[in-house]
């Protein structure tokens, strides 16, 4: 393949990936059945798009042309890989300051997509497929998190680690078994928006528990649950869209499905996968005590 050609395919690749994410983004919004129905499908596709580009294919490019395109670098990048992580930083310290700058042309293209900040999460859990799942969505929150950081590969896994450390609704039995993992956790009861996002910015992902329950639709108030179910919900937060808008959204993983936040109910039969929830309504349900009243558990590598 000549180089043009090469450098013409990563570029529509990469359009196509957009458009798609776009398309994906749009139609969970909305709630569109047939987007939701295709979600893990669509992003199979995506996978199978990047397996297609080899590293040696920008190498050899490289060789022939002597100058580096950015988009493979993007395509490839993974946050855990140490080296990496310097040479970005190099790179930006060598950058011009208005590059930089939150007005930069490029910056407001990037958010053009409606994802202003995402930390990408390997593994999606259903709590529905664990054993008396109906109350273990605070174990399936926490593998999520705990596959992110590749301390487990299964939810199954991870309950292992819980079980001697309490019940899956404590708090706490949960602080103390990411913590046997090697992580840095911490519990508050005093959660801001501003937190959240300066952890995600962080390229951490947030456990977060809310009142999942009451149709606010009908001017019911946020209700953690009816007197045969657990007290809240665990999901988990990992990005954000549309943060300077009057309309912004959290980019969530849900164990339980696909939730609805305004009505307090959830579709188990719809994936909880990468779900947009307008931050007006989820606020209700997880600051009921008003401003900096949010339950999160913050977790960082150590």
């Amino acid at each position: 393949m000549c180089v043009k050609c090469f450098c013409l395919t990563l570029v529509l690749r990469s359009e196509a990936v957009r458009v798609l994410r776009n398309w994906l983004v749009y139609c969970r919004q909305r709630g569109h059945a047939v987007a939701l129905h295709h979600n893990g499908r669509v992003h199979r596709w995506i996978q199978l798009w990047r397996s297609h580009l080899r590293a040696s294919k920008i190498r050899s490019a490289l060789a022939v042309t002597g100058m580096l395109s950015l988009l493979p670098f993007f395509e490839w990048y993974k946050p855990d890989v140490p080296h990496r992580m310097a040479a970005i930083k190099q790179l930006e310290e060598a950058m011009p300051a208005e590059l930089l700058s939150e007005d930069s042309e490029w910056f407001q293209a990037w958010k053009a997509s409606g994802i202003d900040q995402e930390v990408y999460l390997p593994r999606y859990f259903r709590q529905l497929d664990l054993p008396g799942g109906t109350r273990k969505c605070f174990t399936s929150a926490a593998s999520m998190v705990a596959a992110f950081y590749k301390r487990v590969n299964t939810q199954e896994q991870y309950e292992a680690v819980l079980r001697p450390f309490g019940d899956t609704t404590s708090v706490y039995a949960h602080v103390k078994a990411l913590s046997s993992l090697g992580l840095q956790v911490r519990f508050v009861d005093n959660a801001d928006a501003e937190d959240v996002m300066e952890a995600i910015d962080s390229g951490n992902p947030v456990m977060v528990g809310w009142h999942h329950r009451g149709n606010m639709l009908r001017g019911e108030p946020a209700m953690c649950g009816s007197e045969t179910e657990i007290c809240g919900h665990w999901s988990v937060l990992h990005g954000y869209q549309s943060r300077y808008s009057n309309d912004p959204s959290w980019l969530m993983s849900d164990p339980l499905g696909l939730p609805d936040i305004e009505r307090g109910t959830h579709n188990p039969a719809l994936s909880g996968y990468r779900v947009s929830v307008r931050q007006a309504a989820f606020h209700q349900r997880w600051q009921v005590n008003g401003p900096r009243s949010g339950w999160a558990i913050f977790v960082e590598a150590q």
